[in-house]
């Protein structure tokens, strides 16, 4: 008996139990008990424990002594020192338990279970490792379910220090349930407080929605709803509709405004539809300053235009037809009546087809009416024929293209020009490609070099709505270069050098006539010499004037996941007048779980910072914090709007609430 009692062996039972186990005696009530490194596989569970007893007639499993409990599911385990378990019911109970629920850690001091469903008492969850609780949530009892849990007298605490109570908790289990989003709490200028909460709603498996109520003690109140849902690819549909309640008579922060655009009941209505050749899109605002009141980020704060659309789209082999019908709204105008809309625009391309087997052959055609309730309208149409002919001579690949231009303009208002039709226009342009390849080692470099010369014997005073309508007359040689370059596989730098020269003594510079022959030089560049240095430019330079026209650049260094970027922009017209000359910085720091970034933009015509931002985030073992500060100078009113805001992230929810697409 010794020598068997020290053999580990299995004993098969009916409804697919197997238990092993050092030593195995049979009780006399009929049930087993195993002791010794007891292990017990079922269908559902793995259980294994110092000792159990199994009861063959009631499918009952009690456990004692260092229990650990699994569901071979993958959602639920559980360590004890008691455990019982009804596997006909699928119901038992855990004591001084410790285990995961799906990704909630949690301890307690009893736990009962009946199918799906948990009771938990005298216990607490988290979302943190198990050996790094750096946040957890104490409760006195707790139901959880496979959708959520449901807690209550809650003791919110950080590093075991209590931070709040909170009488009622909901959490979500598993991917995609309703819920809470992450909070924003903030102040600025004009308020005190300012409080966003995100609601998230799971409506079915393709279609979601997010509510979010938005309070400032001082500006506009609101609420705002968006809808997700996915028809044929992952995101086909959303909407959204945002309302908010001004406050009457207008606040400090509309001084200097047109008065004319106040509203009290402001809105945004925004939807796309996107059904592949059919897109659908709306996008309408109550005034022109709801994006600045209303949003917090500069991108959304700074949208010159919005657009609503109805577009079609058919492709063949041999064409490609379009209809569309697009409206813009002008964030930066207080009536968009001057607005420029096309209502609407219908367009066929005849694609290349070969001709005698020596040429190719395609068409432009299109109608656009051009709209605005005031300024020059019309309606203009538009026939492109062109005929290409590509070719090798001495090995260089050679293009040569003749277009015939044709405009007409119909039902003209507010039109000054003295041309209502170009007919007959014809623009001719050769060009060659040459590419270059080098490999010296483990060093690549791969350029091409296009040269190519254009003709149009004259000009026309013709309407100017868009890029077609530029009739100009040109005798232009223009190059260009492109050359990239890898070491061992790694990027190393790339740049485009483009120029010309002007035999008719005249070309365009943003919309303005210059009256020169060489055109200005183009650079633009990104060197990487190292994995921490980085160097970007894009600059224009006027070799006729010796003046440095746009520049565009930036030196970054990187080490770690810590970085600083200097950049500078400097933009001039032809003869000089400056338009534009900012410089910025922008730092990020980590040490650990902190991380603290800056920027700041400073215009250096006004001698005044347009932006300054600080933030500083915290990431916890489950949970995170984040705190912004930034001023913004608002020209309008000639002052800096000061804004502070907090966010918190608590138990990684956030990552168990994802919205189809944010």
């Amino acid at each position: 008996m010794l020598s068997l009692s020290l053999l580990l062996f299995p004993l098969f039972l009916s409804f697919s139990l197997e238990i092993y186990s050092q030593s195995l005696e049979r009780l006399p009530d009929g049930s087993f008990k195993a002791q010794g490194e007891v292990e017990v596989y079922h269908k559902s569970y793995y259980i294994k424990a110092d000792s159990i007893t199994y009861d063959p007639v009631n499918r009952t499993v009690y456990a004692v002594g260092n229990v650990y409990v699994k569901s071979l599911a993958g959602d639920f385990k559980v360590w004890g020192q008691e455990a019982f378990v009804d596997l006909e019911r699928d119901r038992g109970y855990f004591l001084s338990a410790e285990g995961k629920f799906k990704q909630f850690n949690f301890t307690a001091e009893r736990v009962e279970k009946e199918g799906e469903l948990y009771r938990v008492e005298k216990g607490a969850v988290s979302t943190c490792p198990r050996e790094d609780r750096e946040m957890t949530l104490c409760f006195s009892k707790a139901t959880i379910s496979q959708k959520y849990i449901f807690s209550q007298d809650n003791s919110l605490r950080l590093f075991s220090v209590p931070i709040a109570y909170l009488p009622l908790v909901v959490f979500p289990v598993g991917e995609r349930r309703s819920g809470l989003l992450q909070p924003m709490l903030g102040t600025n200028t004009y308020n005190n407080l300012i409080y966003q909460q995100p609601i998230y709603w799971v409506i079915s498996k393709d279609k979601d929605a997010t509510l979010t109520l938005d309070f400032r003690d001082k500006q506009a109140k609101g609420v705002a709803v968006e809808y997700r849902q996915s028809i044929d690819k992952p995101l086909d549909l959303t909407g959204s509709v945002s309302l908010y309640r001004e406050p009457s008579p207008p606040g400090r922060w509309w001084q200097g405004r047109d008065m004319a655009t106040f509203r009290e009941n402001r809105y945004r209505l925004r939807a796309n539809l996107n059904l592949r050749s059919l897109k659908l899109a709306l996008d309408l605002v109550s005034d022109p300053y709801f994006m600045q009141d209303i949003y917090f980020t500069t991108q959304e704060r700074t949208v010159p235009y919005l657009s609503s659309y109805l577009s079609y789209r058919k492709e063949t082999e041999s064409s490609f037809f379009t209809v569309e019908v697009r409206r813009f709204y002008d964030t930066t105008s207080p009536t968009n009546r001057q607005t420029l809309q096309r209502l609407p625009e219908v367009g066929l391309y005849l694609k290349k087809r070969r001709l005698f087997d020596l040429f190719y052959f395609n068409t432009s055609i299109s109608y656009v009416n051009f709209y605005r309730e005031e300024g020059p309208r019309a309606h203009r149409l538009m026939l492109f024929p062109e005929i290409s002919l590509p070719k090798k001579v001495l090995g260089v690949n050679f293009l040569s293209q003749l277009r015939l231009e044709n405009l007409l303009y119909l039902n003209t208002s507010a039109v000054t020009s003295r041309n209502k039709q170009v007919l007959g226009s014809l623009r001719y342009k050769e060009s060659m490609a040459v590419p270059f390849f080098l490999q010296r080692g483990s060093f690549q470099s791969r350029s091409f070099l296009e040269v190519s010369y254009s003709y149009r014997p004259r000009g026309y005073q013709n309407p100017r709505f868009d890029p077609m309508d530029q009739i100009e007359e040109e005798n232009l040689l223009r190059y260009t270069l492109h050359s990239s370059g890898y070491q061992g596989g790694r990027f190393m730098y790339s740049f485009l050098l483009e120029g010309g020269y002007s035999y008719a003594g005249k070309f365009n510079y943003l919309n303005q006539q210059v009256r020169d022959r060489l055109l200005p030089v183009r650079l633009a560049f990104s060197f990487q010499p190292t994995e921490w240095l980085k160097m970007d430019a894009d600059g224009n330079y006027s070799p006729e004037s010796g003046r440095l026209l746009k520049l565009v650049g930036s030196v970054s260094l990187g080490w770690a996941t810590n970085g600083i970027t200097l950049g500078k922009v400097v933009e001039k017209r032809y003869d000089g007048r400056i338009i534009n000359d900012q410089q910025s910085l922008s730092a990020s720091l980590s040490y650990r779980a902190l991380k603290f970034k800056f920027s700041s933009v400073r215009d250096k015509r006004m001698e005044r910072d347009l932006q300054r931002h600080v933030n500083l985030d915290y990431r916890g073992a489950c949970w995170s914090v984040g705190v912004m500060a930034r001023d913004t100078y608002d020209g309008t009113s000639n002052r800096y709007i000061r804004e502070a805001f907090l966010v918190f992230n608590v138990f990684d929810l956030q990552r168990f609430t994802a919205p189809l697409r944010r």
